[in-house]
């Protein structure tokens, strides 16, 4: 009642609460203005360029291409765990199929079988990254198929499954990857008589590799496919009663996933020069998985940041005497920084507002203000 006239009081007009997602984040995932988006991501770009010329250091030049090749598997693993909200612990699996199929086509085949020089094929590097990538999806896809209708702790311990049964493969066919004594001899890359042999050719190609696949990660997530597997991932029931095919996005996002592990796996081959059943162990899979988890899962801009954050620390640990003599407390300080993250801020560095509430809800009363908010909009 107004106090004045004695008439019912006329009610206010009230706004919805607006949560506004993580500046940088937005930013970077397409929000905000296109002139700051362009500047930002000009500047970045810009640095990554410069980086090798300012550190000039073959031991951080080299870290910094093993921080692309991370950058892009994690986004890969985000298409699956962030945007779809499936658990995948066997990713590493698909890794190591690009790289095996590249060192299996150049070294068991083309140089040991009909015994030509394969410097003379430098071509087909090129072709095996395309290749290596579709292998691995159709590998995601038929690992997504059985998987489409389990859920939770079944999901992952089937997933962890096929990451292990490709490393014991690895470890022992013989014959075909030359077990534990791993493929050596994969030729450097090369293009039209240009070797990469140098720590900054070779970064430099990482790093055009690593912008062309976020690229189109960015792409598609922003599409119509991309809003098919958040809406799976917020509720995959809601989501198929509005019309979206669940079982087939969810193959597309293993695949999709998947495909981007494959391009990596053929790229790290030609860069290492050696292949090894070690290098895709199951810890692997949980170290991506980490990464995307500090970034912040269901945006673009959370692994890359989680990679480099990441990779680079545990890097820089190995400077001081103390971690050098007790090798393990580095893990155990990684280990530590993912619970306390966990514990303070569950959605990652650069997870949006949105994320927060949905994983910390509000109390009765504030969730009955906010439902009193929707009620109001509606009558007006």
């Amino acid at each position: 009642m107004d106090e004045k006239t004695g008439q019912p009081a006329e009610k206010k007009p009230r706004t919805l609460l607006r949560v506004k997602l993580n500046p940088i984040a937005s930013v970077l995932a397409g929000s905000g203005p296109a002139w700051l988006q362009k500047s930002i991501l000009g500047l970045i770009l810009a640095i990554a360029v410069a980086l090798p010329f300012i550190v000039r250091s073959d031991r951080w030049t080299t870290l910094f291409t093993i921080v692309i090749i991370y950058v892009v598997l994690s986004s890969g693993l985000n298409i699956v765990v962030g945007f779809t909200g499936l658990l995948d612990l066997g990713y590493v699996a698909f890794y190591a199929i690009g790289g095996y199929y590249t060192a299996i086509i150049f070294i068991k085949v083309l140089k040991m079988k009909f015994g030509v020089d394969v410097d003379a094929y430098w071509w087909l590097m090129w072709v095996n990254l395309l290749m290596g990538g579709l292998l691995a999806a159709a590998a995601g896809a038929i690992l997504g198929y059985p998987t489409l209708r389990l859920r939770g702790d079944y999901l992952a311990i089937m997933t962890l499954g096929f990451g292990e049964i490709i490393r014991i493969v690895a470890n022992n066919w013989v014959g075909l990857t030359r077990g534990p004594s791993g493929i050596s001899g994969i030729p450097a890359p090369q293009l039209f008589g240009f070797h990469f042999t140098s720590t900054t050719t070779l970064y430099f190609l990482g790093l055009v590799l690593g912008l062309i696949s976020l690229f189109i990660v960015s792409r598609i997530v922003r599409s119509r496919i991309g809003r098919a597997w958040t809406a799976i991932r917020e509720d995959e029931v809601a989501a198929e009663a509005m019309g979206v095919h669940t079982s087939r996005y969810k193959l597309l996002s293993y695949a999709t996933g998947a495909f981007f592990a494959g391009v990596m796996g053929v790229f790290f081959g030609h860069y290492l020069n050696f292949i090894h059943p070690s290098d895709f162990q199951l810890i692997e899979s949980f170290v991506i998985l980490s990464l995307v988890v500090l970034g912040g899962m269901g945006n673009l801009a959370g692994p890359i940041f989680g990679a480099v954050i990441w990779i680079s620390l545990q890097e820089y640990l190995r400077n001081f005497s103390f971690i050098q003599t007790h090798p393990e407390v580095r893990g155990m300080a990684m280990g530590l920084i993912l619970v306390v993250l966990m514990v303070f801020r569950p959605q990652g560095l650069l997870g949006s507002r949105r994320v927060a509430l949905e994983m910390h809800p509000g109390t009765d009363k504030e969730s009955q203000q906010e439902r009193e908010q929707v009620h109001d909009v509606r009558e007006r």
